[in-house]
């Protein structure tokens, strides 16, 4: 049991590091279109300014559920860091956005496509913090000015993570209108955009076999062997 465990941790690594690989060829071909400048990561988190009954709300949203939290993994917690902050910063032109909130709550909703026993107390979530506090939104997040909410909705379209940023003093209203508006509020990134890429990234690799360049799974064992930048200092 402890060695399928360790086997599957282990698997789990090779994806992120094959993710950071695709994540570079689709830049490289044009794939990336959300993002506001030149990259490393995919899907880009979708960023949308709104007022809602005349308050203002900054809304993330990211493809997929949030990651596990392996906090004895170095490696697999860089790349992950690495991604959100990414995703977060890059999709976005934030120096066009002439506010910041004072004393905010970051609403992190969960949407999960069945009803199997998740825990919302994902640490990851800090990472998706640390990425809003660059943006220049939210100033520094110690605790008097910034709280942190957590909840989930059940979502039959797929899972997804939708943030958002909002007054202190606008909270109680706009939690209500989440509740009520979760299913329209929510964005989710179209599948054939991502489909149609994979599509072409294979294509090319399928030419470039022909080269007697590497082979994706070539690739991937030299990734398995590779150590992880730290992209965070």
């Amino acid at each position: 049991m402890e060695e399928e465990k360790t086997l599957l941790l282990e698997q789990l690594k090779n994806i992120e590091r094959m993710k950071v690989y695709l994540m570079s060829r689709i830049n490289a071909i044009g794939g990336n279109r959300n993002a506001i400048r030149r990259t490393t990561v995919y899907p880009m988190a979708k960023v949308k300014p709104m007022l809602i009954d005349g308050y203002p709300v900054f809304q993330f949203s990211f493809e997929g559920a949030l990651p596990l939290y392996k906090e004895d993994d170095r490696d697999y917690l860089a790349m992950i860091r690495h991604y959100y902050f990414r995703a977060t910063i890059d999709a976005y032109d934030f120096s066009k956005i002439d506010f910041q909130f004072d004393k905010s709550v970051i609403i992190i909703a969960q949407h999960y496509e069945n009803k199997l026993i998740r825990d919302l107390d994902n640490r990851n979530r800090k990472l998706i913090q640390d990425a809003i506090r660059h943006t220049g939104l939210i100033g520094d997040d110690s605790w008097w000015r910034v709280w942190n909410v957590d909840i989930g909705f059940l979502d039959p379209r797929g899972n997804h993570v939708q943030v958002y940023v909002v007054s202190q003093d606008n909270f109680a209203e706009f939690i209500e209108v989440l509740k009520k508006r979760n299913y329209q509020l929510g964005h989710i990134p179209d599948p054939s955009i991502k489909e149609g890429i994979l599509e072409k990234y294979e294509s090319d690799i399928k030419v470039k076999d022909d080269d007697n360049e590497l082979k994706p799974e070539d690739v991937m064992e030299q990734l398995s062997d590779a150590v992880a930048p730290h992209f965070w200092g």
